[in-house]
């Protein structure tokens, strides 16, 4: 078993150990937080009264319910052409009002669907992180939280093992076994990718969900913010009305076909734009985070300059050359180890460690034929 190695110095400890970076994290733990918030928040009508409030003519509670049913479920409209009319003196709500032959209507029937679509958008950022679990399958546990965490490897708390024993350990175990594990690296940037490809495709969804709207509407909502209120249209209330149109039919007391053009408050809007508002710019900056992530990830991957340059931002300046020395030999899902170790290790015990290292390297080169060592030792 690839970890029989590390069996001897088992430790229990309640500390995690970080693998994933900031971005990673910023994906399945804040934005999925976030967006499962934003789920709950759009279910409390209590907060905001009644999910939908329609304006009727008849004086009868039950035909009222009725309407108001209606309207919240088949949807309701808003007339293209009365938007940026003057509130209270051409129409009484932006979008509202008596149509004209020729005009277009915008259907508003997606409110129903926010707290669905907002949730499956929190499980699907969760997704790649789910799925780095089960593809890394408890390697990082085993390895950087059992050698690795601080309060161990520290200088102020007494190993149960000599420091050198558990450098020796935990090199003869990368230089041993590491091979067995050139592929999980490879997943773990292929689950940072996905992040790439989960946050755009949740920003163009969101777009069609809502119309074509979302892409530029932080940017019509701040260039609105400082002008007149009388004399501007609102981008929220054209995204989000909060007032507008739907159409009932019923029968009349004759049997006759009845159609009433009532007007409706659609209370849950309230709370929506304010989300969407939110959502636009976290998800606008979270997408141009991850995006230059994954450029520097290729960039590590491609070039092994790189990968020496970031792992001497975790050691001493008198252990770089022990870095570039390490990094001869090294493959890529060696470097990411060490780099993670790096993360969870302290600066002055990991610089011990990496020296370490670079004598146990040396001194299986020599010990090991040329064209064998080559052969067990060929980077990604």
């Amino acid at each position: 078993m690839a970890f029989s190695a590390l069996s001897k110095i088992k430790i229990k400890v309640d500390l995690k150990p970080t693998v994933d970076s900031l971005v990673f994290r910023l994906h399945y733990r804040y934005t999925n937080r976030i967006l499962l918030a934003s789920t709950l928040l759009t279910t409390l009508y209590d907060v905001v009264g009644k999910k939908i409030d329609c304006i009727t003519s008849v004086g009868s509670d039950s035909f009222k319910d009725v309407v108001d049913s209606y309207c919240f479920i088949m949807g309701t409209f808003t007339v293209d052409r009365l938007h940026g009319k003057q509130v209270g003196v051409q129409v009484p709500h932006p979008g509202v009002g008596p149509p004209e032959p020729g005009d277009e209507f915008t259907f508003h029937s997606y409110y129903q669907w926010v707290p669905f679509v907002l949730f499956a958008q929190s499980l699907l950022f969760y997704a790649p992180h789910w799925l780095w679990k089960q593809w890394e399958g408890g390697l990082f546990k085993t390895v950087i939280q059992d050698l690795s965490i601080r309060d161990y490897l520290g200088r102020e708390m007494k190993p149960y093992f000599s420091r050198d024993e558990r450098y020796r350990v935990l090199s003869s175990y990368i230089q041993n076994h590491m091979d067995q594990h050139k592929r999980w690296v490879l997943k773990f940037f292929l689950c940072e990718a996905l992040n790439l490809v989960v946050v755009l495709s949740t920003v163009y969804f969101t777009d069609w969900f809502l119309g074509g709207e979302f892409l530029t509407y932080g940017t019509n909502v701040l260039q609105v913010a400082g002008m007149d209120p009388e004399n501007r249209t609102d981008p929220m209330a054209f995204v989000f009305p909060r007032m507008a149109k739907c159409t009932f039919r019923s029968f009349g007391s004759s049997g006759t076909i009845q159609i009433r053009d009532v007007m409706c408050l659609i209370a849950t809007n309230i709370i929506n734009e304010k989300i969407y508002l939110f959502l636009w710019v976290w998800l606008v900056a979270l997408t141009a985070l991850t995006a230059v992530w994954v450029v520097y990830r290729l960039l590590v991957m491609l070039l092994p300059c790189l990968r020496v340059a970031v792992l001497k931002l975790y050691v001493r300046k008198t252990c770089h050359s022990d870095v570039t020395a390490i990094m001869r030999e090294s493959s890529l899902s060696e470097w990411f180890l060490l780099v993670s170790l790096g993360k969870n290790m302290e600066g002055t015990v990991f610089s011990e460690f990496l020296q370490f290292f670079a004598n146990e390297q040396t001194k299986s080169t020599d010990t090991i034929p040329v064209h064998e060592y080559e052969r067990e030792r060929m980077p990604l």
